[in-house]
């Protein structure tokens, strides 16, 4: 028993300094994004860390590309890794001041939350990146900022329909399809079989997958490329997910992702 706590104090001791330098070196680099460059000395009394760990830190920033020594001066300044982190978010953002009027609309039209939800760069989850929040006294509880599994989150089987059966492997397996409740699907069978009804409904479903009472419809958008942008989910209680409602709201969510797909192909957005 007492090698077992000895070893646990090392580890939540070790966790702690993990966790202290990465603070740091985060710390080092909101600094370096608002200089245009800064040497070791002036650095370390800035932040108040000591001369020694502010070099550690920049030297391993400049072996990842994070930062530059300037040959002339030797002081520090950003690096191309994180411009090149900047770029791999922007096809985010960038389409959200075109998305947020339709979220609006859409809501007032159905009712229900609204969101708008991207695939990671990692092709690894749903990001929601932008929500309309309805004024009902029963909504689904907001996901602003969150990120989900492909295979219980409408949005991702909208992104789902849109690969190959190779693709489609490789993106599930990794989620691993983890179960969250008794409805979620776990196996490739099921999900194929869901996007063979989706195909032919022209949006995506999932009802009590993720959290039982929670639903959530989707439909893809398409950019400049024709390749999936994102696409816009109602999501909103269960019980108010009837056949009727379902089929007036998907309706809407056609109409009102055809609109965006236009927009952005007009915009040249990829």
């Amino acid at each position: 028993m007492k090698k077992r706590g000895r070893r646990r104090i090392e580890e939540a001791d070790h966790r702690t300094t993990f966790l202290k330098s990465a603070e740091r070196t985060l710390d080092v680099l909101e600094f370096l994004s608002k200089t245009r460059s800064i040497g070791i000395t002036e650095l370390a009394d800035t932040i108040k860390i000591g001369t020694s760990t502010a070099h550690r830190i920049l030297a391993t920033l400049e072996k990842k590309g994070f930062a530059i020594q300037e040959p002339d001066t030797g002081k520090y300044t950003l690096g191309h890794m994180v411009f090149q982190l900047a770029r791999s978010v922007m096809y985010m953002i960038e389409p959200l001041k075109y998305v947020r009027p339709h979220l609006e609309e859409l809501c007032k039209k159905t009712g229900e939350n609204v969101a708008f939800g991207v695939i990671t760069p990692g092709k690894d989850r749903t990001l929601i990146l932008a929500e309309q929040i309805t004024d009902k006294a029963i909504i689904a509880k907001p996901i602003l900022f969150q990120r989900f599994p492909f295979h219980v989150c409408s949005c991702g089987k909208a992104y789902l329909l849109t690969l190959n059966d190779n693709q489609l492997k490789a993106a599930l397996s990794k989620d691993d399809m983890m179960r969250f409740t008794e409805y979620t699907p776990t196996s490739l069978v099921i999900i194929r079989k869901q996007l063979m009804r989706f195909r032919k409904l022209g949006y995506a479903l999932s009802k009590d997958e993720f959290s039982v009472g929670l639903s959530t419809m989707a439909s893809g958008i398409y950019d400049a490329e024709d390749k999936f942008a994102g696409a816009i989910m109602i999501v909103g209680p269960a019980f108010r997910f009837t056949d009727k409602n379902i089929k007036y709201w998907g309706k809407l969510l056609l109409e009102t992702t055809t609109k965006l797909s236009l927009e952005f192909k007009a915009k040249g957005i990829i």
